[in-house]
């Protein structure tokens, strides 16, 4: 009963919220942004990532501006998010604009699987939601299993109703590659911490990382061309995805045999975490700050650390 009760509760302020005009979608977004400001909600490491990004002291202003309106959009986020349980496909058909769906057609058309690749800006929700409804994608993503168990299945069901598949870490290979084979296309966000031996430190706003390696790997492995998408929100609620063409592979004729399969996977992952932190920085009070991103070894890169397969703890 709690459940049910849980459910309808959610689903009737997804369709409240849906139905407001923007500007008091914001305003209400506002308050619960206060509130999470006013409460400290992760803010220590919100400015610890900010000083990263944007360090020194004429930077200042720019991250107080980036911190405050950081939170807005996560207030937004949550209720974005929240449409699963009900107006998320009428929201996506009608208030979001798909740009560049020619380079995910060319790639199509080629024959072989395709991935995506993005990071946590925006609403990853609405990215897929649009790729699904607007682009007619095969679309499996890369997620987590979402707890409690009746929170993720309304969630499952409101990515199925828009026409997007999913397959939950750590158990998702077998299912990446069944669908990389079958031509479909997979969505990953490489935004986030990775430690060894699956991660491989490279440059995020000048500071080396572990990063998810296994875009590259797929790549690789596959020949899955990786294409770019960002997305982001307008001034007047609504939403652009961007799809962009699908990147060059890096290698280095140096290098041979285990050297170079390292290179290669190193320098791929280098490129795709600077294309992502652009993206960042032309959007940067969309992005989850929250997310602690900079963890683990942050020293500088050693001259031949690509070269040996493995981030450094």
């Amino acid at each position: 009963m709690g459940q049910r009760v849980a459910v309808l509760f959610l689903s009737s302020l997804a369709w409240l919220y849906y139905g407001l005009p923007y500007t008091v979608r914001r305003l209400v977004a506002g308050v619960v942004a206060a509130l999470m400001y006013i409460g400290g909600l992760r803010r220590d490491v919100v400015r610890a990532n900010l000083e990263r990004a944007f360090p020194g002291e004429d930077a200042a202003v720019l991250r107080a501006q980036i911190e405050s309106r950081s939170y807005q959009h996560l207030a937004q986020l949550g209720f974005e998010i929240l449409m699963l349980f009900g107006p998320m496909r009428r929201f996506v058909e009608r208030q979001v604009e798909v740009r560049g769906v020619e380079h995910w057609q060319k790639a199509h058309d080629e024959g072989t699987g395709i991935i995506l690749l993005s990071s946590h800006l925006g609403n990853w929700e609405i990215m897929v939601a649009a790729g699904a409804l607007h682009a007619k994608m095969d679309l499996l993503i890369v997620t987590k299993h979402l707890k409690p168990e009746w929170l993720h299945r309304r969630i499952e069901r409101g990515r199925r109703a828009c026409g997007v598949s999913a397959t939950y870490e750590p158990q998702t290979l077998k299912d990446v590659l069944g669908h990389l084979d079958r031509k479909g296309t997979i969505g990953f966000v490489l935004d986030q911490y990775s430690g060894p031996p699956v991660g491989v430190r490279v440059p995020v706003f000048g500071t080396p990382v572990g990063t998810p390696n296994v875009v590259a790997a797929l790549s690789r492995r596959t020949g899955a061309p990786v294409l770019p998408v960002v997305n982001y929100r307008t001034p007047d609620g609504r939403f652009v995805v961007e799809i962009r063409p699908a990147l060059e592979w890096r290698s280095d004729p140096r290098y041979s045999g285990s050297e170079l399969a390292n290179f290669e996977l190193a320098a791929n992952t280098a490129l795709y975490a600077s294309v992502l932190e652009e993206d960042i920085k032309a959007h940067p009070e969309q992005w989850l700050w929250i997310h602690r991103r900079f963890k683990g070894d942050l020293t500088p890169l050693k001259a031949d650390e690509w070269l040996k397969g493995r981030s450094r703890r």
